[in-house]
């Protein structure tokens, strides 16, 4: 059996190894580079004040605006009317032809081009492209409304009664 102080002395030995008597190094180890020492500027010297930094130039003519400007310029209408809500043959046109190219020269998606026209569905890119293909194999027919003509004939017109809606 051991005595008071040898237990004493025992549970102080463990205390010291569990509370971190031994350190593990890291597996790895980062190393940073030691920041060099610079003076602090004389407070009385004149400050020197550097001119504004020159504010990027537009960015260099992306694909995919390289081709919303052709078709813009071939339908000589602004490139703003890609987004536009119109719903008339001539927007009509422009956008189909702009998702049909899209679509087949630079392989975007549905979703990218339908953002491109406007935050449009991905389905009616699907029916611009099919629509523009379309034209492309049988020629522009532009749209005509036709009267409607029945081919039965009309040969006698009887007057209504009140009974006849009974």
């Amino acid at each position: 059996m051991m005595t008071l102080e040898e237990l004493h002395a025992h549970y102080k030995a463990v205390r010291a190894r569990l509370d971190g008597g031994v350190k593990k190094e890291p597996a790895v180890r980062l190393i940073y580079p030691e920041p060099a020492s610079a003076p602090y500027p004389d407070p009385l010297a004149p400050i020197a004040i550097e001119a504004p930094a020159k504010a990027p130039e537009t960015p260099a003519e992306t694909p995919a605006r390289r081709i919303l400007n052709e078709v813009a310029e071939k339908h000589k209408m602004p490139v703003g009317a890609f987004r536009s809500k119109s719903r008339t043959m001539p927007f009509i046109n422009l956008r189909h032809e702009a998702c049909y190219r899209l679509s087949m020269e630079l392989h975007f998606s549905l979703m990218q081009i339908g953002r491109l026209m406007g935050n449009r569905d991905h389905t009616t890119v699907l029916n611009a492209i099919r629509r523009h293909k379309k034209i492309l194999a049988e020629g522009y027919k532009p749209k005509t409304r036709t009267k409607c003509v029945s081919s039965a004939r009309v040969t006698q017109v009887e007057p209504q009664t009140l009974h006849d809606h009974v």
